[in-house]
């Protein structure tokens, strides 16, 4: 490549615009294949096409593309990988680019955080465990590699970032990423409107999980998935692109705690703006028919009211206030949304009441709720018997123990209590689903990644208690978010989504960021 090309490239002050017009390229590319049966090899040169702005770009100019390219992240076909995901190969190349370009710099210019240390041990714990008792190591070894994958892109991030201008635009463009998923949930929740249950159903799973996850999960959502909801009859939940409602919720959840914080860094018309969105992204989450998200919102909002009447960050504490109060008031009006979308969808009545399903999670005699009761009482006998753990990506192990036979033929077994093939299976418990697969060990490890996120966190908080900008605000909405996926956590292991992993990490990077520079960033203005 010529010279005077790169240098070209590199020498435009800054590529909003075509950062912008790549992500419209692959929205309409996406459009496309999943409406006007466009080429799935598409998708191959959208990858390419990202590649290269990744190799003859700053890394930070990097960054913001790959941030605002997460809702359109879908399957490389292959014959090899069937879940080959777009991200997975952009950001090690990324991760590859910053090592080329930061080698001279002492550790890189990434120093690790206290949380850090104990997610490595966590990490390597699990590896062992993995190698020593796993019953399938090449599975555990493809997951551990996975997350990897995925704690690249908060090291480069943790590493790049320099300025609170910096800091501020990667979080706009993380809002907007949210804010493109929850929309396309809008989308899809119209589609609805203007076919039948089972059509749309049928259209969703061959064109769009198959773009997004692969033929062997579009395959299983022809039969069985968690779009629906059964309180008051067969209901189809708000999902967007994601795998099901439940990772969904959590795109509305983060969408939630950073419009809040990011309201506090933008002008008053832009503001009103952010909050029409924060209405949605709450409106998107009751719709998700999640109920796990829903009641351990009661976690996050007691952090605020604590805060809030004990004076601690007040301030900040009131503007929290808000977005869970639009949740609770769009709750209460929940029969009137229930007549709206009766009214607008044809050949259904929209039947589901919001309040039934929230209260239907402490209910022992609720289908769902029996599956889940069982799944946690057989995965506590298993571990108890395994203190040790089975190693990362064997809780199959707990599901098929005393069976015989290969990985591929075990997980594609359908387990027919809960109709999936065994390795769509989970503890619906992350904290049981770590302790099976690493043991007392691992989730103490775990346990203590957290732990020191909320130190971390908090004392930086109590540090600066009188101050009340957006950095600050940040950090809280930081600790909130988590303190809300803590709780949603016993009920479910979304937060091991690819996707909201990425959001969960890309949160943390920045935040460490802010408690290691925050001094020197309010001095610099």
């Amino acid at each position: 490549m010529p010279n005077n090309f790169i240098g070209t490239i590199q020498s435009f002050p800054r590529r909003n615009l075509v950062i912008i017009c790549l992500a419209v390229w692959q929205y309409i590319s996406i459009i496309g294949m999943v409406i006007f049966n466009w080429p799935s090899e598409l998708v191959w040169f959208n990858t390419i096409l990202l590649a290269s702005f990744i190799v003859f770009s700053p890394i930070y100019e990097s960054l913001l593309l790959l941030v605002i390219s997460i809702p359109f992240f879908v399957v490389i076909p292959n014959s090899f990988v069937d879940t080959l995901s777009m991200w997975r190969p952009l950001i090690f190349l990324l991760f590859v680019v910053w090592i080329k370009s930061s080698w001279q710099i002492p550790n890189f210019g990434f120093r690790p955080m206290a949380w850090d240390k104990y997610l490595g041990y966590f990490f390597f714990w699990g590896l062992a465990v993995t190698f020593v008792f796993g019953q399938f190591k090449i599975p555990g070894l493809k997951l551990a590699v996975f997350w990897l994958n995925i704690y690249m892109l908060y090291i480069v991030i943790a590493a790049t970032i320099k300025t609170k201008q910096q800091l501020t635009e990667i979080v706009r463009y993380v809002l907007w990423s949210l804010a493109i998923i929850i929309a396309l949930g809008f989308t899809q929740l119209f589609g609805t409107f203007v076919s039948s249950l089972d059509t749309f159903w049928v259209y969703w799973a061959e064109n769009v999980a198959r773009l997004y996850y692969g033929n062997s999960f579009a395959q299983v959502s022809l039969y069985s998935n968690s779009w629906f909801s059964y309180t008051g009859g067969r209901e189809l939940r708000m999902f967007s692109i994601m795998p099901d409602s439940q990772s969904f919720a959590y795109m509305c959840l983060f969408g939630v705690c950073l419009g809040t914080a990011l309201t506090k860094s933008v002008f008053i018309h832009v503001r009103k703006w952010l909050w029409s969105g924060i209405r949605f992204a709450g409106l998107g989450l009751m719709l998700s028919g999640t109920r796990a998200v829903w009641v351990s919102m009661i976690f996050p909002l007691g952090v605020t009211i604590i805060a809030f009447f004990l004076g601690f960050h007040k301030k900040v504490a009131k503007k929290f206030l808000w977005p869970f109060a639009i949740i609770c008031i769009l709750f209460a009006i929940s029969p009137l949304v229930n007549k709206g979308l009766s009214y607008a969808r044809l050949g259904s009545q929209f039947r589901e009441n919001f309040f039934d399903r929230a209260k239907s999670i402490v209910s022992t005699s609720e289908i769902s709720n029996q599956g889940r009761i069982l799944i946690w009482k057989s995965s506590t006998v298993y571990a108890l018997s395994h203190p040790l753990g089975v190693g990362f990506g064997n809780f199959i192990s707990s599901l098929t123990e005393g069976k015989k036979g290969s990985y591929d033929e075990l997980s594609k077994t359908i387990n027919e209590r809960y109709n999936l093939p065994q390795k769509y299976i989970s503890a619906h418990n992350l904290y049981l689903q770590i302790l099976v697969e690493t043991g007392i060990i691992g989730l103490g490890l775990f346990c203590a990644f957290l732990f020191y996120i909320f130190k971390t966190l908090g004392l930086f908080l109590k540090r600066y208690h009188t101050s009340d900008g957006f950095l600050i605000y940040f950090v809280a909405q930081t600790v909130l978010s988590l303190v809300w996926i803590c709780g949603a956590a016993f009920f479910d292991v979304t937060l091991l989504n690819d996707k909201v992993l990425m959001i969960f990490f890309i949160n943390l990077a920045l935040s460490g960021f802010i408690v290691r520079h925050y001094e020197e960033m309010e001095k610099n203005g």
